[in-house]
């Protein structure tokens, strides 16, 4: 880097000034703020800033109106050169490095000649000001200290043309200085939200840096469009001005969505601006505001990426894309690659197509029974039910309490090499190897009822149905657990006994249900307290009650959520998830074929091992990992 660095700046062909550029940033606009304060209705309050950096200067554009051009070309961000010309509205600022080579600018030739004076960088002042030094030829030349050194002159003839690494500018309407008032006060306050906004990129990275490290940062996500073409390949070289301002923007937006585990993203349109929001831990958060153009911009970034039509603004419109991350392999030092699938979602709102995507990661799945975190004992009942050759095993509960999820991680704790494993889904969420999997298509007559039906006739040994929804695909499915086949599905009830009723108003044949149901499992998704903000509190009676109901003795001690950077002020970190176990047993077995009633299950249940959802969760109350409220929000009261 250069020792020392000037700009020539030059009002609307008036005399040109001389500045050093010092090491702080040269910031140049309308407002009294900036360091060069240009009269000029043409530029912005906060127009651009010239800096030096470690390989020379730069001028980056501050997201101003009528943009900032370099030798005629509008930047974003570049690089300078010696004689460089940097246009805001009238002005240009050129850059003089003494003694290095020059390139041949046509509106380098506004300067008069060489410098005989510069201003050292701590007297640096707004422009207009008397202090300022005229370049050669005018009055105060003879007044420059003595003692001063001079910079090189550079002869714009022997310059040579710079070539133009971004794109023309187009022409824009200008606002010139007679203009009507109500526009400039418009476009103030367009400037004024510039402001208020901030940068935010940066307010994402400095809210991922607050979360746990994953292994990678913005620049290794290399971002995949929905024809498998890399589109931003990842570089630790990446500099911010070779890439879209959208895609900074959602990178980083990407980066804190793999450290806080969201499995969606929200980008909303707003009256004034956009709302972006994920889903962490099954709430939604805020993670930052942007302005309407900058929103725009994401939002088309995105439709490219899924290979929507950009044109179209107020229909349905979906897609997909994917991302490859690092990922460092089990017992090695090599980095390998995973593979993350977004699900792009346009629907049209009031101000505008909201987008949602949904993240579907396999590396937040569990990959085995043993990864649900059941108690030992329904973990050893899972893995002997899973591997028998026949009956229906189903998982229960509301939506997204991860009924598929479970299901999907006890097919992987089965040998696919010799079973033949098919499924059917709505959609099919992840992908899995060693399986055959259908997707559900009810406008081309692919429902689970008829797709069962042909799964059937093809010999498989396991078969996972997405979801039981009516009479036909549940009586459909129990004749293929009694005729040999083991059958995974879900189903929506409150809890495990719930199922045997929902079953039965469905048509099924109470001595069918009997046969046919070897395991029920119903569970919820519960999130976990902060570790690193979680604070001891005292249980009130009622919860003391409860508590001591459920464990037997006396609770003096639980936890309630506070809320820190670390996870994102929720007070809350992860979700796991609590269990209920139904196991058909004989007893059981002869209440279903009689006619089962409520009490009659009970009574039945009484003579084995059964263990409530609600008392599962007390428990985990007690030991401090989740907060009553917690617990009476997902399980009920």
């Amino acid at each position: 880097m250069a020792e020392r660095m000037y700009v020539e700046i030059s009002e609307g062909g008036g005399e040109p000034k001389i500045l050093a550029l010092g090491a702080g940033p040269l910031t140049i606009g309308r407002h009294a703020e900036n360091k060069v304060v240009i009269a000029d209705d043409l530029a912005s309050r906060f127009h651009c800033v010239i800096e030096k950096t470690d390989e020379g200067a730069m001028v980056r554009d501050l997201g101003s109106r009528n943009g900032t051009g370099v030798n005629g070309v509008r930047v974003k961000s570049r690089a300078l050169e010696n004689g460089d010309v940097v246009q805001v509205g009238k002005t240009t600022l050129t850059l003089i490095v003494p003694g290095a080579p020059a390139k041949a600018v046509a509106a380098s030739k506004s300067r008069k000649g060489p410098a005989t004076a510069i201003i050292p960088d701590d007297q640096v002042m707004e422009l207009g000001d008397e202090d300022l030094v005229p370049a050669a030829g005018a009055s105060k030349a003879s007044n420059a200290d003595a003692h001063t050194p001079s910079p090189d002159v550079v002869d714009p003839d022997e310059l040579e043309e710079l070539e133009a690494i971004d794109e023309p500018i187009a022409p824009e309407p200008m606002v010139e200085p007679d203009a009507d008032d109500a526009l400039l006060d418009d476009l103030g306050a367009m400037l004024d939200d510039e402001q208020e906004y901030g940068d935010p990129a940066g307010v994402l990275r400095s809210m991922a840096a607050e979360m746990a490290d994953g292994g990678f940062h913005e620049k290794d996500i290399l971002l995949v469009n929905a024809r498998g073409s890399a589109a931003h390949a990842p570089d630790q070289r990446e500099d911010k001005r070779e890439i879209g301002q959208a895609v900074e923007l959602f990178r980083a937006l990407l980066l804190v969505c793999f450290r806080s585990r969201a499995s969606d993203i929200h980008i909303e349109p707003k009256e004034k601006d956009f709302q972006i929001r994920v889903r962490v831990d099954g709430s939604m958060v805020e993670v930052v505001r942007l302005r309407k153009d900058l929103g725009i911009k994401l939002m088309a970034m995105v439709k490219v990426m899924a290979d929507i039509d950009i044109a179209q603004r107020n229909i349905v419109q979906e897609g997909h894309f994917s991302a490859r991350v690092p990922q460092l392999k089990a017992k090695s030092s090599q980095r390998e690659r995973r593979r993350v699938d977004y699900r792009v979602s346009f629907a049209p709102s009031v101000f505008g197509q909201k987008l949602v995507l949904r993240i579907q990661d396999s590396q937040t799945a569990p990959g085995s029974i043993d990864d649900l975190c059941m108690p030992q004992w329904m973990a050893d009942e899972m893995a002997i039910v899973s591997g028998l050759d026949s009956g229906m095993i189903l998982a229960v509960g509301p939506t997204g309490s991860g009924k598929t999820t479970s299901l999907y991680a006890m097919l992987r704790s089965l040998d696919v090499s010799d079973r033949n494993v098919v499924t059917i889904e709505d959609p099919v969420e992840i992908q899995i190897d060693g399986i055959t999997q259908l997707p559900v298509d009810e406008s081309q007559g692919k429902s689970f009822s008829s797709l069962l039906k042909s799964v059937l006739r093809q010999d498989p040994d396991v078969i996972l149905i997405g979801e039981i929804r009516d009479a036909e695909t549940a009586r459909t499915a129990l004749q293929a657990a009694i005729t040999g086949h083991l059958v995974f599905s879900t189903l929506h009830t409150k809890d495990s006994i719930g199922t045997i009723f929902r079953l039965l108003d469905l048509g099924v044949e109470p001595y069918m249900l009997a046969q046919g149901l070897q395991t029920v499992v119903a569970q919820r998704l519960i999130r976990q307290l902060c570790p690193h903000c979680k604070k001891a509190v005292r249980p009130n009676a009622a919860q003391g009650a409860k508590l001591s109901e459920a464990q037997g003795q006396d609770v003096a001690k639980i936890y309630a959520p506070v809320g820190c950077p670390r996870c994102l002020n929720t007070g809350f970190s992860g979700r796991r998830a609590i269990f209920e176990l139904l196991s058909m047993t004989d007893p059981l077995r002869d209440v279903i074929a009689q006619g089962p009633t409520l009490a009659k299950i009970n009574e039945a249940l009484g003579k084995g091992k059964f263990v409530r959802l609600a008392t599962v969760g007390y428990g985990l109350v007690a030991q401090g990992v989740v907060s009553f409220e917690e617990v009476e929000r997902v399980v009920g009261r």
